[in-house]
């Protein structure tokens, strides 16, 4: 049973007792006698100590099909085709069975914006801003679904066309979807490398067929964009489509997002006007533009961060300087 004695004591090391109000299964067996925290209970915990965004974020990589590295999070490499640790309903469930502990609150709310099986981190910036309200500098178009797959109703009846294919988000209620494409998506290193060592190696007719393999990789990459956004658009899907650039670049985001409002309020009946009061004030985009740039994956996002919680009047969060905060959406 947990107590007081039991509990841990070091500098290096928090130790928190839960007596009561978590269920049966907050805890995995993980053999030997050590027992962990479900992602579920992870959630919560981090609630505490992380802003709203940020722990949206993790709830997107939670139940998503990529890890980050687990010694630096924010800058090291990601492994993606992994199985989700969980689901939103899952989440959910696990905090309707929870009671008094702390977290919980604003963990409910942020599942909100949660939506299940984002493959990137990129993916999981773009939905999560989408998803999180206008008050939490958000474009407070709710939760968009990730990764749907479309099939073609008559197979492959348009000759070499695919039998389905993967939008990577799509705005509920309409045709609309965003397919984003990172800045190494075509892989074009792999052109400059191949071409390098030919020059450095002139006559070497291996080293040629090497660059034109790789031209032709990059080609074929190019093609079924363009073929996946044509054949996704004769099903019926409007793509807009988001670039690495439009998150770096200042407002380029909130041009994005316009853009795609515009085209759901056209293909669809939703009512989208609430979303425009997203941009009314130049205060508001500029903070968020702020906290776009604090959370993508490069070491400029840390001070961003700073910067951010200086701004909202909060000490920084522990996942950049090591103290809990309060940031209520």
């Amino acid at each position: 049973m947990p107590s007081d004695l039991s509990r841990i004591r070091a500098r290096f090391f928090s130790c928190t007792i839960h007596s009561t109000g978590l269920p049966d299964d907050a805890f995995l067996d993980i053999g030997n006698g050590i027992q962990i925290a479900s992602p579920e209970l992870l959630f919560v915990e981090f609630a505490t100590v992380m802003i709203p965004q940020v722990l949206v974020l993790l709830g997107y990589e939670l139940t998503g099909r990529y890890s980050r590295d687990a010694s630096s999070p924010r800058l090291g490499p990601v492994t993606y085709g992994v199985s989700p640790l969980t689901t939103v309903e899952k989440i959910e469930d696990f905090m309707a069975r929870c009671h008094g502990i702390p977290g919980l609150c604003s963990a409910r709310k942020c599942i909100k914006y949660v939506s299940d099986n984002s493959w990137s981190p990129t993916e999981s910036l773009i939905a999560a801003m989408a998803a999180l309200p206008i008050k939490g500098l958000g474009y407070g178009i709710g939760r968009l679904i990730l990764n749907e797959r479309s099939n073609a109703r008559d197979g492959n009846a348009h000759g070499h066309a695919k039998e389905s294919r993967v939008p990577d988000m799509r705005v509920p209620a309409t045709p609309v979807g965003i397919n984003y494409e990172g800045g190494g998506h075509l892989e074009l290193d792999r052109i400059v490398a191949a071409a390098i060592a030919a020059a450095e190696n002139p006559g070497n007719a291996l080293l040629q067929e090497e660059v034109a393999g790789e031209k032709d990789h990059v080609r074929e990459k190019y093609v079924d964009d363009l073929r996946r956004t044509r054949e996704l658009a004769s099903r019926g899907l409007v793509i807009v489509n988001a670039t690495m650039e439009d998150l770096f670049a200042s407002h380029g985001l909130d041009t994005l997002m316009q853009q795609v409002i515009s085209a759901a309020e056209r293909f669809s009946d939703r009512d989208f006007s609430t979303c425009w009061e997203a941009f009314d004030s130049p205060t508001v985009c500029a903070k968020r533009q702020l906290l776009i740039w604090a959370l993508l994956d490069w070491k400029p996002g840390i001070e961003y961060m700073r910067q951010f919680m200086a701004q909202e009047n909060s000490k920084p969060c522990q996942a950049i300087e090591g103290n809990a905060i309060e940031f209520v959406l």
